[in-house]
């Protein structure tokens, strides 16, 4: 049996929590009638094919755009993956379920300026999620999620499953 060191850089294998934040569907819908009104504007000017042309291809680059910048959560056995960051899980203290008051709060009039912020303007939840690494700049994260109770959850379930793996890992102390 191989174990794999817990170092940095590396994720885990057993996800508990996954999602995955896609645009609103009024946003789907507003850019698909303006690049719709492009296409109709280049094929006024240069022929029905070159507009319809214009809209299938600005309409694909537009899907691929919305599906590849939408963030991306995941829980696993090490880390805590929220957009393009991660932070691994023995460096999480308390987190907390924020209503939208308190999340607005969050985002804006309370907000510290070195909070990791993955937040979607459409989701009115987050979970505030304290960072314990004293090398870490960021004091906190503050993440969007359809389902905070199911995130705050996951975190506490593989901070505690962390926790016990590294103290049964420990070397006992010398005397």
């Amino acid at each position: 049996m191989v174990v794999e060191a817990w170092g940095e850089g590396h994720d885990g294998s057993s996800p508990s929590y996954r999602e995955r934040l896609h645009a609103q569907a009024a946003t789907w819908i507003v850019s698909t009638v303006m690049i719709f009104t492009l296409g109709i504007a280049f094929g006024y000017v240069l022929g029905a094919k070159l507009g319809l042309l214009t809209f299938v291809l600005v309409e694909l680059a537009a899907v691929w755009l919305l599906l590849r910048t939408a963030a991306r959560i995941r829980v696993d056995d090490r880390v805590l993956r929220a957009g393009r960051a991660r932070l691994p899980l023995e460096f999480i203290g308390r987190s907390r379920v924020l209503d939208p008051e308190a999340t607005r709060r969050a985002r804006g009039v309370d907000a510290d300026t070195r909070a990791y912020l993955c937040v979607r303007s459409w989701l009115p939840r987050s979970v505030l999620i304290e960072v314990i690494d004293p090398a870490d700049p960021h004091p906190y994260w503050l993440v969007s999620t359809k389902d905070p109770a199911a995130l705050q959850a996951a975190l506490v379930n593989a901070s505690r499953l962390v926790a016990a793996a590294r103290s049964t890992d420990a070397p006992p102390l010398a005397g």
